[in-house]
């Protein structure tokens, strides 16, 4: 018992060791549109994802797009109104839509 106390002290004295170098985190920006809609983005996408994660999924067809938005309003219980879905839509498909309905 007194081994395992030993080397539990130890062990947790490795975690209080400073690291002495400067680090500097890389900062991805990503280019989203910005226009009237946007406020919606930021109210219920951005809590859980970067914008990054929207950019990656292509150029979507506008039922696509409504899809994926209430999936994550009901699946991921992201805080999206009927109202926001709405919008959270129609500003996807605008700017990231290939421009089909279906």
């Amino acid at each position: 018992m007194k081994k395992m106390m030993i080397l539990g002290l130890l062990l947790s004295s490795l975690l209080q060791a400073g690291y002495s170098q400067n680090l500097k985190v890389p900062s991805v920006a990503f280019d989203i549109k910005i226009d009237k809609d946007f406020g919606a983005m930021q109210r219920n996408c951005q809590w859980c994802h970067s914008f990054g994660y929207i950019l990656n999924q292509g150029k979507l067809s506008k039922e696509s797009w409504h899809k994926i938005v209430v999936k994550m309003r009901e699946v991921y219980k992201a805080p999206i109104t009927k109202e926001d879905e709405k919008t959270t839509t129609e500003y996807l498909f605008k700017h990231y839509g290939n421009a089909k309905l279906k």
